[in-house]
């Protein structure tokens, strides 16, 4: 099995690839972007074992429309989550147009939501998917208050005794519920899609430290974050938290946080991850919007183990960052 967590810029998109020509998406990029198609296409993938958006907003659900309609009878299962935006969105607009002319069914459509267990999403074998958030209470909470980041999906996948959480945009209150749910174990991984793009999900900075103490721990610590300024993600102290933790962070694209001037050494930190010749980054030569880091992160899991591609080269790159004169990366 490959995991890939696509460099999207500031946004969200893991497509894990099944064998078989079969894959399971979770998130698409942002509004607009087409990456995540491309990269199903260019690995010739021939069913969509589940398409799945955290939430809805658009740099979690942007390309979600160009797979739909390119993959259409393709797809076997579509999990969704009714936020205060879903009915409105494009997306939900083109699933209904699909059920109304018969190309999808109904019941291929499911929502994200958990009762008193995490819902198994997708199952294979030594492989499971699970909805470890949010419930049905939390989902109509965040819908009176209009918080659709407080009814994303944590998603966890467990596969030869290897795990993976993807986060999206959960809050505090989610990870506090997910706690208890567990008899208040602290969920570990080996790879943790940061939540929230590494941005805070709470004022509190008790409650980072007890996110990272107590209710998550993980070997790798992925950050999807764009190089275009936005003071909000990722933050100095949520950084910190995560290697203080013992985590590796593995950031998609570099800030000015970390540089002053990205474009210097554009297209990255490390070189975008090319595959059949393309570049599946958002990085975009001569430009100073989007500049890789680790890029796309690919980690590979097998009966022998989990390997995150080409680490040692990103973590030497970043070594060499933090001596130039115009860099001071946060992970350092």
């Amino acid at each position: 099995m490959e995991v890939y967590f696509l460099d999207v810029g500031l946004g969200s998109c893991q497509i894990i690839l099944l064998g078989g020509r079969r894959a399971i998406v979770i998130d698409c990029g942002v509004k607009s972007d087409h990456l995540a198609l491309h990269f199903l296409k260019r690995f010739g993938i021939v069913e969509i074992e589940c398409l799945i958006t955290s939430h809805s907003d658009n740099d979690h659900t942007g390309g979600a429309i160009s797979i739909l309609d390119d993959y259409q009878d393709q797809i076997k299962r579509l999990f969704v989550v009714q936020d205060h935006k879903w009915l409105a969105t494009r997306y939900w607009q083109r699933i209904d147009h699909l059920i109304e002319t018969g190309i999808l069914q109904p019941e291929q459509v499911d929502r994200l939501e958990m009762r008193d267990r995490p819902k198994k999403l997708w199952g294979d074998g030594s492989t499971r998917l699970k909805l470890f958030s949010p419930s049905f209470i939390e989902n109509l909470r965040s819908q009176q208050v209009q918080n659709s980041n407080a009814t994303s999906s944590v998603i966890v996948l467990d596969h030869f005794g290897h795990r993976f959480v993807f986060a999206a945009d959960s809050e505090i209150p989610q990870w506090k519920q997910i706690h208890e749910r567990r008899g208040n174990r602290k969920l570990t991984c080996d790879v943790l899609a940061v939540p929230h793009h590494g941005g805070l999900i709470n004022d509190s900075s008790a409650d980072l430290d007890w996110l990272y103490d107590k209710a998550v721990a993980a070997d790798f610590a992925v950050l999807s974050v764009g190089t275009r300024t936005n003071p909000k993600h990722p933050r100095e102290e949520v950084v910190a938290k995560l290697v203080t933790s013992g985590a590796t962070v593995l950031c998609t694209e570099v800030t000015r946080k970390c540089h002053k001037r990205p474009i210097s050494f554009a297209p990255g930190v490390l070189r975008p991850l090319t595959l059949f010749g393309r570049a599946f980054d958002s990085s975009r030569k001569g430009r100073d919007n989007a500049v890789a880091c680790a890029g796309t992160v690919l980690a590979q899991v097998d009966s022998s183990g989990l390997r995150i591609d080409r680490l040692d080269q990103h973590q030497a790159a970043v070594d060499a960052l933090a001596k130039a004169v115009n860099g001071c990366p946060l992970c350092r």
